[in-house]
């Protein structure tokens, strides 16, 4: 099949996998709906099609354009209020990433850059467009941050009602 002929079964089975974790309520079902569906397509298929050329640059853009529409300017506002504890949340994560990523490498697990995408907090579809626009290996990338993705959502709710209860 050509690419363009995959990238249309994907988005198909792509929106019917996010209407369906929506539907089920799951905390980001859209997102981990989709996933899930294509992934499980791909399995049972035994497909490995490719996106179109040029069709990365079109999801870079959609993808950039939705965050920086999560943007507001009370934000600004905001940060200086919490400046401090997201600046320490922040080295305290890529630095536990870039530990772990010089752990990883020089037990030969990963080379380092696969390591560092993979360890890397936060913005997974950043982090595996820049394992596709690198050397790193991005299956391996998306691997690490599916896997993530999918824990949080499991285990978040269960902590947040544990410690919300902690005086």
């Amino acid at each position: 099949m050509n690419s363009v002929g995959a990238l249309g079964i994907y988005l198909t089975i792509g929106m019917i996998g996010g209407i369906v974790g929506e539907k089920l309520k799951i905390p980001a079902g859209a997102m981990i709906g989709s996933m899930l569906a294509v992934i499980l397509f791909k399995i049972f298929s035994q497909t490995a099609w490719s996106l179109p050329k040029g069709s990365g640059l079109v999801l870079q853009v959609v993808l950039g354009v939705m965050v920086a529409t999560t943007f507001h300017p009370n934000m600004l506002k905001s940060f200086n209020t919490i400046a401090i504890p997201v600046m320490v949340s922040t080295f305290a994560l890529v630095g536990i990433g870039v530990v772990l990523s010089i752990l990883f490498a020089r037990l030969g697990l990963l080379d380092f850059n696969t390591a560092y995408l993979g360890t890397s907090p936060g913005a997974m579809s950043a982090l595996i467009v820049l394992a596709l626009d690198s050397d790193a290996n991005p299956t391996i990338v998306t691997c690490f941050h599916f896997f993530r993705v999918v824990f949080i959502i499991l285990t978040a709710p269960v902590i947040y009602r544990l410690l919300s209860h902690t005086p």
